[in-house]
Order: C-alpha cells, then structure tokens, then sequence
C-alpha cells in the first residue's frame, strides 16, 4: 500500500481535469477583453475613438475601465454569494450554477448592439466567474489527497491560464478577418466564451459531491463511497486510505462543530474565534497580495503595453498569445508539480515575488527609457522582462495563491473563507483594472511603481505570519494555527497506523471514537473525554 496521503486513482484525476474546466471559463472570460481591445472592428462598432485620434483618453478608456471594472464587480458579488451557498448547497450545485452565469453572460457580450449591453453581459458573465473561481480550487482540495493536493489543486491554475492562452491565440486569429468580417473579430471570441461552461454544466450532473461537504452535513454512506472511488488503488484491497481519510475527517469535523456550539453558528466564530480571524485575514491578503503583483494589469493591457514598445499591427496581439503560451505549457504546469516536491507554500511565494520585484523594475526602466522610440534593442528588452515576469509570477505565485486559500480553512467556514479570500482577488483587481489604462496614459512607467512597491512590502508578511501548509491534511492544517486535531494521520508511525487500519477494517471505518486510535491525538487530547457520536453517524451506524 502507498504511504498515505499519496493515494490517488484515475478517477480522481479525471474528475480534477474535468472541474478545471470551469477554471479554464475563469481564465478565458477574464482575459478575453484584452484580445477585444486589440480589434479594430471593436471600436468601430462602438463608436469608441482608437488609440491616437481625438476622443480616445476621454471615452475609449472609460469604457475600457468600465468593461474591466463591472466584471470583476460581478466576480465580487459572485464571491460573497459563495460565502453562504457553497455550504447551503454544496460544491457541486455552485459548479453548476457558476457555469450556466459565465455562459449566459458570454452570449449577451457576442450579441450586444449597444455598449450598456456588452457592459451588462461582462457583469453577469463575472458574477459567474466569481463563482467558479472561489468553487473549484474548494472542491479540488477537497477531493486530493495530502500529498498529491500540490499537483491536483495545481490545475486550476494550469487550466486558467490555457483559457488565457485560448484567448490569446483566438484574439490574434480572428485579428486578420478585420478586413472581410470586422464584426467577427470581435465577437467570435466573446460568443467563444460560451463554449466551455456549457461543456462543463452538460456533464456536471456525473460529479460526485465533495466529501467532505457530504460528512458534514451527515451523508456519511455517500461520502464513503466518494473517498472509496477517490482513493481506490490495487495495492489497497480493504480501501484502508479511502477508511483513514473518512475516519480523521469526521471526527475532526466532528470536533470542530462542538467547538463552534459555543459561538452560535460558523458566522459569528470567523468573527469572535482569533485563530479563525486570522486565517479570514491571510486568505484575503493571499489573493489580494497576488494580484497586486500585477498579472491581470500586464496581462489585460498587453497589446497596449507592446504597442508602448513599438509593435504594431498585429504583433501585439502574437507576442500576447506566445507569452501566455509559455505560462499554460511551462510555467504553471512546473509551479503544480513543483509544489508536492518543493513542499513549501511559503517558499514558493516568496520567490515569486521577489522575482517579480526584479522584472518588473527592469520593465519599468525599459519602459521609461525606450518607449515610443525606435530602439529596437531597448524596446525588445523591454518585451523579454514581461516573459520573464510571467516565468517567476506563473510558476511560483498563480498556482500557490489558489492552493493556499484552499487548504488553510476548516470544513465548517472554508466557503466563508474562501468567499471572503477571491473577494479579496476580486477588490484588488477592481482597483487595479480601473486605474490602470489612466495610470499607464498619465504616469507611464511609474505605474509599475505599484507592483514594485506592494511587493517589497508583501514578501516580510508572507515570512512572518503565513504557516507553512504542504504534507498535511486538510485536517490536520488546524494545528499550524493552534488548534486541536483530532487525529494524526500523515505523521503516525508504522505501529500506530497498523493498529488503527486492523480497527477500521473490523469496524467499516464509522465506529471508532477518536480516543480509540493510539498516537493519533496529541497529548493534551489523549487525556480528555472521548467524543460522543453525533446523531448523523449514530442513525449511520443504525444503518450498517
């Protein structure tokens, strides 16, 4: 049998490949504007100014910070909304509901005739998008395995930034029918949008539900069956991994809803409890402090960041779908995998950001010096630093920003939390997407002094007050916060795991108290009172 913790089966990995397409739906609807503000038939239909002619710091870059904007507002809403539904209805009905948001939303941009109706359609198609962002990396840790959850919550990331890559070399195809179709260059790609929440909800309904969502709400035979599927190996007969995982999930879960009896409900606890205030405030910084770092700024304006650099024509738009290729191919694939080996968060996010630091201000000084000349040299340095932030922003800070905030909450508030963290996301990015297109035309390079500034404040906090996470359970995550565990799993010795294996192979798994189980409490907690059954296992256990 594999240590556990590493237990992962096919099916597992097919059900992570298949919900990481709602990941992709995030990736491509958040980056598709920045393909449509490199279409001339765009503005052309819209009678928005383009660049250079009269009227465009006046109208076309409102509108372009309002389409921007109220769709990353539509992701906030969508965020907070998960904060309550993903508990009340469970991951996988919010899987679905975000999918049918970002598809309905994505047919109102493609067949928009006024610009309030393209704007309306980015809301909507964002409040879906806020969905799915927040669902899917919650559901994908939820259903990995400790030591594989680097790799398996990695492809949200990995399949984000294909969408990004889709709509980088979708945008730049559909650049040259400007000539015959102008308005299909525009909106061939925003109808594209369609496309993968519509694959996602059509074969949705075969997705089991989380189990973990399913032990605490007492569905204990279905989540079983789940972890069983999960986990299933040849070389584990008796399901023992799929039997562990039940058992230390339940009883911690179990321990955490008595602990939570005396604030009253998860609402008042993320409020009243300290070590639950202070994981709400690292996940809101995690995803704030990362897009703070710049990615959707130099991703979203990069036609306009290398037109600064001298391409034109449709240049922009190759050299932005090359540089997102390099991320979906190479760099955040590596950041996945690098994580179950690296195994350390902490480590990998600070190298991200200290690399960030250094590309950025290269950027900033190519960009100072060069822009709007005819160096060709500076100017193509200028355009390295961006593929170089993304080699050091994709590999180290996209994938860990979205593990992180997934593993850092209890079962009980984990959709608060992680509502609360993409809010987080959502709010830096409102702010920075809605000031970006005037910072860059008023200040020019100076505003990188954002990205550079934020960082070098980011990088102590990460080091002092984030815990280090990998090669934990879910579970078992609670004690990097001072909190009790009621069972060790990852860190039990060979004798005391072979003791409680024989016991849940001669119990199913759903009887032992947590007091039964030697070594797998701390020592404190061997000494207290066992925990009496709760009545969703004792009817479960009627059941058997």
């Amino acid at each position: 049998m594999k240590r556990f913790g590493s237990q992962t089966s096919t099916y597992n990995r097919l059900v992570t490949v298949f919900v990481a397409i709602g990941s992709m739906t995030y990736g491509y609807c958040a980056s598709i504007i920045g393909s449509t503000i490199g279409q001339p038939g765009w503005y052309t239909y819209f009678n928005l100014p383009a660049e250079g002619e009269a009227g465009y710091a006046s109208i076309t870059t409102p509108a372009i910070s309002t389409a921007n904007g109220v769709f990353s507002g539509g992701g906030a809403v969508g965020t907070l909304f998960m904060m309550w539904s993903c508990d009340y209805f469970g991951r996988k009905a919010n899987i679905q509901l975000g999918a049918f948001f970002a598809m309905f939303g994505g047919a109102l941009q493609a067949g928009s005739n006024s610009l309030e109706m393209f704007q309306a359609g980015r809301f909507i198609c964002g409040l879906g998008i806020g969905i799915l962002v927040t669902v899917c990396p919650m559901y994908l840790s939820e259903m990995s395995s400790a030591l594989r959850r680097g790799w398996l919550v990695g492809h949200h990331a990995i399949f984000l930034v294909f969408g990004y890559m889709l709509s980088g070399w979708v945008g730049f195809a559909c650049y040259y029918a400007e000539a015959t179709i102008p308005a299909f260059g525009w909106r061939f790609p925003l109808a594209l949008q369609c496309l993968p929440p519509l694959v996602l909800l059509a074969g949705s309904p075969w997705l089991p539900r989380s189990p973990r969502w399913l032990i605490s709400k007492g569905k204990l035979d279905e989540a079983k069956l789940v972890l069983e599927r999960l986990r299933q190996s040849p070389d584990d007969p008796n399901n023992l991994a799929a039997k562990e995982e039940f058992f230390q999930t339940k009883e911690q879960i179990q321990l955490e809803a008595q602990k939570m009896a005396q604030y009253g409900n998860p609402w008042m606890a993320v409020i009243k409890k300290k070590s639950y205030r202070k994981r709400m405030v690292i996940g809101f910084l995690t995803q704030w402090g990362a897009e703070f770092g710049g990615p959707l700024i130099i991703n979203n304006y990069a036609v306009l960041l290398y037109t600064n650099l001298g391409m034109t024509g449709g240049m922009p738009l190759l050299l932005s779908a090359v540089w997102l290729t390099t991320a979906g191919l190479i760099y955040n694939p590596l950041g996945a995998w690098l994580h179950d080996r690296v195994n350390s968060r902490r480590g990998m996010y600070i190298t991200g950001f200290i690399g960030i630091i250094i590309t950025t201000s290269c950027l900033a000084a190519m960009t100072a010096e060069y822009a709007g000349t005819t160096n060709k040299v500076g100017n193509g340095f200028g355009i390295l630093f961006i593929y170089l932030y993304l080699a050091f922003q994709g590999t180290c800070c996209d994938t860990t920003m979205y593990l992180y905030v997934s593993e850092i909450f209890p079962t009980e508030i984990r959709p608060i939390g992680m509502g609360f963290s993409l809010f987080g996301q959502f709010a830096a990015t409102l702010i920075l997407l809605e000031t970006a297109p005037m910072g860059f035309n008023n200040a020019g390079w100076k505003y990188y002094l954002v990205i550079i500034c934020w960082s070098a404040f980011f990088i102590p906090i990460i080091y002092f007050f984030f815990p280090e996470t990998a090669r934990l359970t879910l579970e078992e995550i609670a004690q990097k916060f001072g909190e009790e565990v009621a069972v060790h799993l990852t860190d039990a010795t060979d004798e005391e795991k072979a003791q409680l294996d024989e016991k849940l192979v001669h119990s199913g798994g759903a009887v032992l108290q947590a007091s039964e189980t030697p070594g797998s409490l701390t020592d404190g907690e061997k000494n207290a009172a066992p925990l009496p059954p709760s009545d969703a296992e004792s009817n479960d256990q009627k059941d058997n």
